[in-house]
């Protein structure tokens, strides 16, 4: 896609500010960045995480309504930004961009929905390990002893995306060490050494 700037980010930085009146969007090149929010009570939950290929801040640059998640990123990331008015511009001159455009929001509406329907049938280990098996499947790589995540993502933090706070996800974590499905050890990954066990598991 011949649109935008390219742009280049160091690890933990904020691209885009939850509340913020900004519209530009990102369409990522390399790297990953993770969707936080922040709730009225000042806690903070991770959403999912976006990969290269991915476009971020669409709705805003769509819309010009205030920012919904801030976009922090997970590593040294490379995107294109987009401003508002290349945005319409470019889905003006091309309904097939405007089609892709309408299945990525669809396919991050169906990411949703699956995360509320796994909160009202599956426990809390089950729910973080429907979680890890669609991220390793998606993005991780295999590695002596199992699978790992590739995207340096905290335990909490993934527990999060499955909607729970850090004192649930401690457990959670305990069930599936315990079931033999995941090993954490001092680094950030956490190992999958049988993924279709994982999936069984998490009643995939």
């Amino acid at each position: 896609m011949n649109l935008g700037t390219t742009v280049r980010y160091a690890a933990d930085r904020e691209i885009i500010i939850q509340d913020a009146t900004d519209t530009h969007a990102f369409l990522l090149l390399d790297g990953v960045v993770k969707v936080v929010v922040n709730d009225e009570a000042g806690d903070t939950a991770v959403l999912t995480v976006r990969v290269a290929g991915d476009l971020v801040g669409e709705m805003a640059a769509m819309d010009h309504k205030p920012r919904s998640a801030t976009i922090v990123t997970c590593g040294d990331v490379v995107a294109k930004l987009i401003t508002s008015a290349e945005l319409h511009s470019f889905l003006h001159r091309r309904n097939d961009g405007f089609v892709e455009l309408i299945g990525v929001i669809d396919d991050q509406l169906r990411w949703a929905n699956r995360r509320r329907r796994d909160f009202l049938s599956h426990t809390a280990a089950e729910r973080v390990a429907r979680v890890l098996a669609e991220l390793v499947g998606a993005h991780g790589r295999q590695e002596v002893g199992g699978w790992v995540l590739g995207i340096p993502l905290t335990k909490v933090e993934l527990a999060s995306i499955a909607g729970m706070k850090p004192r649930t996800a401690e457990k959670a974590f305990a069930d599936l060490r315990k079931a033999g499905v995941v090993v954490s050890h001092l680094r950030r990954d956490v190992v999958v050494p049988d993924l279709d066990m994982l999936r069984r598991f998490a009643r995939m």
